[in-house]
């Protein structure tokens, strides 16, 4: 009998859950009550992989994959989540030997294709890629600093080039802008 790891199996439930109102929120509640590891199981490169229905109707909602140490409880190193409960994964979230993120992706239209991806250094947010209309590719670039957008690029022609550039500053306002007129990716235009 394999040994179950000391993670915190519900944290982030109910906000995974959890939607707009108190009707919402009553049901995440109800749901995380429901809350139960379904199974542990040996996973690829030597992690455990822990099966957990979050919604109480017998099928895995969230896997968790653990990688078992010697001398410290158990690390997460990447977590799996079916948001809307299809049986498809919908977000997954990777974790350093700090236990700190390090890379998530979701998919938000729910089609099995990720549509956005953040990346972390040290716990917070330096890049986010998105894909705002959904067609397979990446043309919106955020760039963080301090937790805050300081930078977004867009290829809105969607040639597979940047050809839009905005700078923020501390309260989130933008302070310069730039275009690239002539597809070459290069700035052509700068305002601010």
């Amino acid at each position: 009998m394999m040994k179950a790891p000391s993670l915190p199996l519900l944290a982030g439930a109910a906000l995974l859950l959890a939607g707009p109102g108190c009707g919402a929120k009553k049901q995440a509640s109800q749901d995380v009550r429901k809350a139960s590891v379904i199974s542990m199981a040996p996973a690829e490169d030597g992690l455990t992989r822990q099966a957990i229905d979050i919604n109480g109707d017998g099928s895995p909602d969230v896997f968790n994959y653990v990688r078992e140490r010697q001398d410290a409880s158990a690390l997460m190193v990447r977590k799996e989540t079916d948001l809307n409960w299809d049986g498809r994964i919908d977000v997954r979230a990777w974790f350093d030997d700090t236990g700190a993120l390090t890379k998530e992706e979701m998919d938000g239209d729910f089609d099995g294709r990720v549509d956005w991806v953040d990346h972390y250094q040290g716990g917070r947010r330096v890049l986010a890629e998105v894909d705002t209309d959904f067609d397979g590719t990446f043309d919106l670039f955020k760039y963080f600093e301090g937790g805050q957008v300081r930078r977004k690029e867009r290829d809105s022609n969607k040639d597979g080039r940047i050809d839009l550039w905005e700078y923020f500053d501390e309260g989130g306002n933008v302070v310069k802008t730039g275009r690239d007129l002539d597809g070459d990716g290069v700035m052509d235009v700068r305002e601010g």
